[in-house]
């Protein structure tokens, strides 16, 4: 079973000492190999200069015999004082000369060739007894005679010191992990601190309190960064909750007006008697308010399904003046009892690829609208036209009505918003036909702009790409 630690400020702690005594291992891996090696060389160093000096003592008696003039140690000033091994050979690989520190024991066999090709040649060996020396050989003439001679010290004083410079940083290291891990949790804790202030600050924030702000002390850093994130998210959330707040209210509304008018027109039925013409028309005042309901229902409906993304479309290629001229069939009745005119001009020829029945749905309500809020004997002007720069599609349906406020234009497309002013709930629906129509023109890959002015009319315009 893996065990994680829970906190992050343990993690990075674990991780920080890991690195570390990686570090450190590395550390004492490459001194312990460099302070072998410089120890190697002042070795051999010092068995060549020993060498030099052997070479001035040796000479042969009068019956052959080769001695040594004096019997010494290695040098007084000398960083490892070691006994020197010593033996001499012809070029034969016969035995001259051999100390008596070698105890009768043989620094190697006959002459190799790579000691007569190399001025000092070094190489490493183990002794009969067990002991591993350095030796250093080098033919030199002794009185007119060439011999080998060969110098050996033992390295074993060389390990031992080696070996306790890697016990001195072994006791060594296990303090400083710990130092290095005290020094790596709190600096993990302080690093770590603007996050925990900022998940402190969040679990404060809830519904009633979305207006808070985790506050940024760096901007440019992660941390900044995050907060920034988290800010932007808040306000999205907060954006979002008054939507829903602001719906709730207002689908509360519009669902209570018209129960409460059938309420009251069946109370004050039930109180008398009254004749079947008068039943007639109770029942009739009953009926009207559930079809507002129902179409009221359907439309959010289609809203919620199109929020979450399940409506598909079924698009098709078709010339978009035939939605517009099925369009203005729809609400030339409605027209006809104002006496308004609906004038068409455009491009019968020009093909959008779309869903026909949502996109005919965006464009009556739109028609919609411009009938409901344009006077008596007033003109809707209506234009479908290509832009060729940006190739799209360009319907734009212009009223005579009383125009929208430029400050309350941004919010025209959201539910149930209606304009004060006359537009009341009998004359300007339920406020959901323009939050439809922009919801099908943007699922087209279009967009929906409001150009008005209040008191000079209002004009939107529909554009899709063109096919």
């Amino acid at each position: 079973m893996r065990i994680r630690p829970t906190y992050i400020r343990t993690r990075l702690t674990l991780w920080y000492i890991a690195i570390f005594s990686l570090i450190m291992g590395l550390y004492v891996s490459a001194a312990f190999a460099i302070q072998y090696w410089e120890l190697n060389e002042q070795l051999y160093h010092a068995e060549v200069q020993d060498m030099e000096t052997v070479e001035g003592l040796l000479y042969f008696t009068p019956d052959g015999r080769l001695l040594l003039h004096e019997e010494y140690h290695s040098r007084p000033g000398s960083r490892l004082l070691l006994d020197r091994l010593m033996e001499v050979l012809d070029p034969n690989g016969a035995v001259l000369f051999r100390n008596e520190k070698l105890n009768g024991l043989a620094l190697g066999g006959p002459p190799l060739p790579q000691e007569a090709s190399v001025s000092h040649f070094a190489s490493r060996m183990r002794l009969a007894d067990g002991t591993h020396v350095l030796v250093v050989s080098h033919f030199h003439p002794v009185q007119g005679k060439r011999v080998l001679i060969r110098l050996a010290y033992s390295t074993e004083p060389l390990r031992r010191r080696v070996i306790e410079l890697l016990v001195v940083l072994m006791l060594v290291l296990p303090l400083a992990l710990i130092a290095a891990g005290f020094a790596g949790y709190r600096v993990a804790g302080k690093a770590l601190n603007p996050l925990a202030a900022m998940a402190d600050l969040t679990e404060q924030i809830t519904a009633t309190r979305l207006s808070s702000r985790v506050p940024v002390e760096n901007p440019n850093d992660e941390f900044g960064r995050m907060a920034r994130v988290l800010n932007g998210l808040l306000e999205r959330l907060e954006e979002a909750f008054q939507k829903l707040q602001r719906f709730t209210s207002d689908v509360s509304h519009e669902l209570r007006t018209p129960l409460a008018s059938m309420r009251s027109v069946g109370e004050v039925g039930l109180q008398q008697s009254h004749s079947h013409a008068e039943y007639k028309d109770i029942i009739g005042s009953m009926l009207e308010e559930v079809g507002r309901l129902t179409s009221m229902i359907d439309t959010l409906m289609t809203i919620a399904h199109a929020d979450s993304g399940s409506i598909q479309l079924n698009r098709t290629v078709f010339p978009l003046m035939e939605v517009i001229e099925e369009s203005v069939g729809v609400v030339g009745v409605l027209a006809e009892e104002k006496r308004q005119t609906i004038f068409v001009v455009g491009d019968s020829a020009l093909s959008v690829s779309a869903d026909r029945g949502f996109l005919r749905m965006a464009v009556i309500n739109l028609l919609d609208n411009a009938v409901k809020y344009s006077p008596i004997g007033s003109t809707i002007h209506i234009l479908l036209e290509l832009s060729t720069q940006e190739r799209y599609v360009k319907l734009a349906i212009a009223d005579e009505g009383p125009g929208i406020p430029i400050s309350e234009a941004s919010r025209v497309f959201d539910r149930f918003y209606r304009l004060d002013g006359g537009r009341t709930r009998e004359e300007g629906g339920a406020g959901l036909g323009l939050a439809i129509a922009k919801w099908s023109v943007e699922a087209h890959g279009g967009e929906i702009l409001l150009d008005s002015e209040l008191g000079r009319g209002s004009a939107f315009t529909i554009r899709l790409p063109a096919v």
